[in-house]
């Protein structure tokens, strides 16, 4: 018999196959490696803790050769991965390979990577906010924790959590939904407002707030149900994640804001679609909210000072709002508060002030990548003024911001992110704060950005800049930051500074990116995966900066900086965002200034000079920049306005340190220009194959929305799934006027069956003078030639002790890698059917097929066959072998069920 394979058939059915897991019930396929479709995925579990119940190691992977030195590598969990704003990642030698993306099934992860040799899953992992879901257990659960000595500091006078005397009064509304593109379902338009009681005395500020990526259906009754279906569906609800910071609008609403949370449920439901984590959809909602506050008036509120609070995939959320909303909008974004936040785009918001919180013991976002809210910013804008802030609260999880994530109050289902009681983030642990004392914290520092990003308050300024402060509310929790911007004079190694000659310690520039065993790497060491917020991995395009690393091995020696101009530091106050290396331990260090003529004078940095590292066990202990204030009016004897050189000089017997940059910092903030940089989007287009086997050229547009007034650049990064070079990167320049461009791509057509669509994605970088919108662009080759004329033979009988043979034959080869596959049915009609004696009992627990009852009819038994015909083969064949047992028992017969190719049944006959 012979079928054409129809072109969308032939490449179903093959997501289970990759992944090892296809049940054997399918008959046959016909389909390449690569298809991304995948079965229904299993009913969720309702467990508190949805990853160490559903996954527990359980799963398989599986890799296939997609072209050249390219390998589609995919891990498939037993389950549907649960909701979480980190996204899952497959790492080797605990370093990412590739761009991870989640199939429609939601348990399989998959990724592309260029490699000479095959790669093993046995030297893979699949990790999912630091935990391994490949190997059983938790990993968070490390002990042998290193204390850290708590940190003097002082209380501030005034504590922005102080409610005010304002009356509060709480509504809600719902709007029409919003149809988004890539989502099937509309998104819910619901907002839960907390406002000052009564008419308006003075203008009100709005402060909007943006949940994260969390479960957005749940069972109330407790039993189990299907959690993942969209819209839910009764007896399930909604997890009401908006009305998770009620806690934090009521204080600020009694100090004169007007707030409102907004709900993304209809988001969290489907952004597994979107390349970019739904960044972008939530950005889309965040405005339509905003539009409706500015045209509806339902509410008081100043549009002219709006600040966004986001939390997890929220924060990144309204970053992506606060970089498009343009200055003629009729509301002003004057500032942003982002707690635990994602940043999978590696994007900031230019002339936007900033505040990110990120928790020590986030074990969602365990990177901590919010960490480049503030790095990216650093080097985009010479006149980008804002406050860029980093505030690090030990003890601090990912859920517990959010008291509809918080156990013991959520009205769902709830738990805490970090698994485990001992170790420095366990529950056990005396650092580790509680849902009460984290939620303190997030009044304390949410507010205070608020009031100082919207109404000037500059008394709250040292709760952001690295001063050695606390509000007193937040009792002995201890929460640290550092900055840039906000007027800061910045000194940058590489950029503008130069090695000054060392004495007796180890100084010199490294890159900014994990990368083992690499002698130019700052993270050259082994097992930093996820401590490490200010280097990239190796695997990432995003440009890495320069670090000056530090190491001495004895008191008196130093390193520094020379600088290209001398830092005026005779106003200002002198700071240095300096990692410590805990595998050294607490440092002291003195500093040593040099002026312009030579002369020279030493200062000694805040708390006696003693800077401690981070708190460390087997699972936490990050490399994050700590502020080294200094009070340079201290150094006698030395042109302050002319400062050339700055030296670290070891006091402790030991340590190392890397030395972000150097920055003279004004007591009170600057101005922001009313400014916003020009966004770069990337488009995604398709290219039709074609048969010419010369090379052809697909361009990937781009367009620029804002005026470029000076030369700006981006980095792009090419994953290729289409040639031998499957990853580089290229440099774009942009020329002041220009509004639009493309990016150049090479390949070749030809006349061979091959995957319906390969991709090739293109992902975009800020370096200078322009921010990045959508990212990610992608090319999309599409085949063109007919899939081949496919001949399906079996013989009409056999006798016993020969084998059953299924010939599948191809008209002419494909380029791509083929499954076919047989499954045993009863079949129609009457007569004797084989049964498992019939067959060698070793054959059988090779194919697993049930071989406990040797009177079974085979059909009953789960047999299953399947094969691969690998690009360029034409043919395959599958055989049941028959075992001759010397019994006469007539004819007897086998049908097997044929499948991917049309369905019909073939039945063979078997004789004595």
């Amino acid at each position: 018999m012979h079928s054409r394979l129809a072109r969308g058939r032939v490449r179903m059915l093959l997501a289970a196959v990759l992944a090892g897991t296809l049940t054997l019930t399918l008959g046959v396929t016909l389909a390449p490696a690569g298809s991304g479709v995948g079965p229904s995925p299993a009913p969720a579990t309702s467990d508190p803790h949805p990853r160490a119940a559903s996954l527990d190691g359980a799963g398989t992977w599986q890799v296939t050769r997609t072209g050249g030195d390219t390998y589609q590598v995919s891990w498939r969990a037993a389950r549907r991965l649960p909701v979480t704003s980190d996204r899952a990642t497959i790492v080797a030698g605990g370093l990412p390979i590739g761009v991870p993306r989640l199939a429609a099934d939601g348990r399989t992860v998959v990724t592309t990577v260029t490699t000479a040799e095959r790669p093993d899953p046995a030297d893979l992992d699949v990790v999912l906010s630091g935990d391994r879901l490949d190997h059983p257990g938790i990993d968070q659960t490390g002990d042998g924790a290193v204390p850290v000595d708590p940190r003097r500091s002082t209380p501030l006078a005034d504590d922005p959590a102080e409610p005010g005397e304002l009356e509060v009064v709480s509504s809600d509304y719902e709007l029409d939904p919003v149809k988004l593109p890539g989502m099937r379902e509309p998104i819910e338009m619901v907002g839960h407002v907390v406002e000052p009681a009564g008419e308006a005395t003075e203008s009100r500020p709005l402060v909007l707030f943006l949940h994260g990526r969390h479960s957005y259906c749940f069972n109330p009754t407790g039993q189990d149900g299907d959690d993942w279906g969209w819209p839910c569906q009764s007896p399930m609800k909604e997890i009401p994640s908006h009305l998770g910071y009620d806690y934090i609008q009521q204080v600020l609403a009694s100090q004169g804001f007007t707030t409102v949370s907004i709900r993304v449920n209809g988001i969290n439901a489907q952004d597994y679609r979107l390349s970019d984590g739904g960044a972008d959809a939530r950005a889309k909602i965040v405005q339509e909210h905003l539009h409706y506050w500015a045209t509806s008036g339902e509410y008081e509120a100043d549009l002219s000072r709006v600040v966004l609070v986001g939390h997890s995939r929220g924060g990144e959320g309204v970053n992506r709002a606060s970089i498009q909303v343009p200055l003629e909008a009729p509301y002003r974004i004057v500032g942003q508060v982002l707690l635990a936040p994602t940043d999978f785009g590696t994007q900031t918001a230019p002339y936007v002030p900033t505040a990110t919180v990120l928790p020590y013991c986030d074990g969602d976002v365990f990177d901590l990548q919010g960490q480049r809210f503030t790095d990216s910013a650093r080097d985009l804008a010479a006149n980008d003024s804002s406050l860029k802030s980093s505030v690090m609260v030990l003890g601090a999880n990912h859920n517990f911001f959010n008291t509809e994530w918080t156990p013991g109050m959520a009205e769902a289902p709830a738990w805490d992110d970090w698994y485990g009681k001992r170790g420095v983030c366990g529950s056990q642990s005396p650092t580790r704060l509680s849902a009460e004392e984290q939620r303190t914290v997030g009044v304390a520092y949410v507010a205070g950005a608020a009031q100082l990003f919207a109404a000037d308050a500059q008394e709250f300024l040292p709760l952001f800049d690295g001063s050695v402060v606390h509000p007193p509310s937040i009792g002995a929790a201890d929460v640290r930051s550092h900055a840039i911007g906000g007027g800061r004079e910045l000194r940058r190694p590489v950029i503008d500074t130069g090695l000054s000659l060392p004495t007796g310690a180890d100084a010199s520039f490294c890159q900014g990116v994990l990368r083992p065993g690499s002698i130019a790497s700052c993270g050259r060491e082994d097992d930093l995966y996820g401590q490490v917020p200010h280097w990239y991995d190796a695997g990432e395009f995003a440009p890495a900066r320069h670090e000056l690393e530090l190491t001495w091995t004895g008191a008196g020696q130093s390193g520094g900086l020379v600088f290209d101009e001398p830092l005026d530091l005779s106003s200002g106050r002198l700071e240095l965002r300096s990692i410590v290396d805990p595998a050294f331990g607490d440092v002291r260090i003195r500093l040593r200034l040099t002026d312009s003529s030579g002369a020279t004078a030493e200062v000694t940095p805040e708390g006696d000079g003693i800077i401690r590292a981070l708190p460390v066990d087997a699972q936490v202990g990050k490399r994050w920049a700590q502020a080294v204030l200094a009070d340079p009016s201290t150094a006698a004897g030395i042109d302050l306005t002319r400062v050339v050189r700055v030296d670290v000089v070891g006091d402790s017997a030991d340590g190392r340190l890397w030395i972000l940059d150097v920055a003279s910092a004004p007591s009170s903030l600057v101005p922001v220009p009313d400014e916003r940089l020009p966004l770069v989007s990337l488009q995604k287009v398709n290219v039709i194959e074609g048969d010419d086997p010369g090379t052809s050229v697909a361009r990937v547009p781009f367009t620029v929305t804002g005026e470029v007034t000076r030369p700006a650049q981006l980095t792009v990064g090419i994953l290729d799934e289409m040639s031998r070079r499957g990853r580089s990167a290229v440099r774009v320049d942009l020329a002041p006027g220009q509004t639009e461009g493309y990016l150049r791509y090479e390949y070749r057509g030809n006349t061979i069956d091959d995957y319906d669509r390969r991709t090739t994605g293109f992902y975009a970088f800020a370096v200078k003078g322009a921010m990045t919108d959508t990212y990610d662009g992608q090319v999309r080759l599409l085949d063109d030639d007919p899939a081949p004329r496919v001949t399906v033979s079996t013989p009409k009988r056999v006798k016993e002790g020969a084998s059953v043979t299924v010939e599948i034959k191809l008209s002419r080869a494909t380029g791509y890698d083929t499954y076919v596959g047989a499954q045993v049915v009863r079949g129609p009609g009457s007569g004797t059917r084989l049964t498992v004696g019939d067959i060698p009992r070793k054959w059988l627990k090779r194919h697993y097929a049930s071989v406990d009852d040797p009177d079974r009819p085979l059909h009953k038994a789960g047999l299953y066959l399947f094969d691969r015909l690998r690009s360029g083969d034409r043919s395959v064949v599958l055989t049941i072998p028959v075992r001759s047992d010397g019994v006469r028992e007539g004819r007897e017969r086998i049908t097997l069920k044929l499948d991917g190719i049309g369905r019909f049944t073939r039945t063979v006959r078997v004789t004595d």
